[in-house]
């Protein structure tokens, strides 16, 4: 029996809503409630609400619209890449041998930093400056030499591109500007209490208006939505190109493993900026097997 892999508790900032659900919760019960005569906090309330509501709509309109470029920019990128590797086939041994290396090490960095494609570059130079290497002796492949190098010549706003998306944040004033939005609107919410009613509203919305700006920001740094990790356009890359299929270890809770097949699992250190890449077949016992690896990689580390 093959031992599954046990899905990693991936800590998204959202999860803070429900501590905060808590904290509201308590502070409803401890804290009495304040009366004002002078202040029509009813009125407040609905002006606050309609502002923070058409700002977060045009925060959630921001970041939906940036994944769905994301999305858009990384299919045309695999087609560029897959497009590369069968044309450098024609152009000899050597060369398609290198186009491959790189293709390999382009796509492992990709996964590894899917939200910094900054880090994927020399790659992409590197291929740029094997074209020298191409093997051209005649029409067809001088025809094909062509085809490769507008290609290529395409694969790199491309890339450019999926840089820019991967980096570009929310203005800071927007934001700034929803959060003082929330805290006013927690606050009046706070100040309104005094029934049942109330209270429930005070408690509910509050943890509402948090989990918004939260799922705000996991969306922003892409651990949520229908970008997160580009692991089925990665795979498609490694089958084409026939080398064992590569996932950070954090990334193995989301993908389904085949019994008897062998897989490349990275080890990454965040302080020294280095990967241990391990080649594991998944069989019985694989799950006992790279914890033990992943310890000693963790132990040469911390010496």
């Amino acid at each position: 029996m093959v031992n599954k892999i046990k899905k990693g508790f991936d800590l998204y900032l959202y999860y803070w809503a429900i501590p905060f659900f808590i904290l509201c919760i308590f502070a409803n019960h401890f804290i009495p409630h304040y009366n004002s005569e002078t202040i029509n906090i009813g009125l407040m309330v609905s002006v606050v609400s309609f502002l923070f509501g058409f700002l977060i709509t045009i925060s959630f309109s921001m970041i939906l619209n940036k994944v769905s470029l994301l999305k858009e920019s990384l299919a045309t990128e695999t087609g560029r890449l897959v497009s590369l590797f069968l044309l450098s086939k024609n152009l000899g041994v050597k060369f398609h041998k290198k186009i491959t290396d790189l293709i390999d090490t382009y796509t492992i960095t990709t996964l590894r930093h899917y939200s910094t494609y900054a880090f994927g570059r020399e790659s992409i130079y590197e291929i740029n400056k094997s074209v020298g290497e191409m093997e051209i002796k005649n029409d067809k492949q001088k025809a094909i030499a062509d085809s490769f190098l507008y290609i290529l010549g395409e694969l790199e706003p491309t890339r450019e591109k999926l840089e820019y998306l991967t980096s570009v944040r929310i203005l800071r004033s927007i934001k700034f500007t929803n959060h003082a939005l929330a805290i006013i609107l927690i606050g009046l919410l706070f100040l309104n209490r005094g029934e049942i009613f109330t209270e429930i509203l005070f408690v509910v919305l509050s943890t509402v208006i948090v989990l918004i700006l939260l799922i705000i920001e996991d969306y922003e740094n892409l651990k949520i939505g229908d970008y997160v990790v580009n692991i089925s356009n990665s795979e498609q890359l490694f089958d084409l190109i026939g080398r064992d299929r590569y996932y950070p270890k954090p990334a193995l809770g989301k993908v389904k493993l085949k019994k008897g097949r062998e897989y490349r699992i990275g080890f990454y250190n965040s302080k020294t900026k280095t990967e241990e890449i391990v080649t594991l077949q998944y069989t019985s016992g694989f799950s006992f097997k790279l914890q033990n690896l992943f310890d000693k990689f963790k132990k040469r580390n911390t010496i």
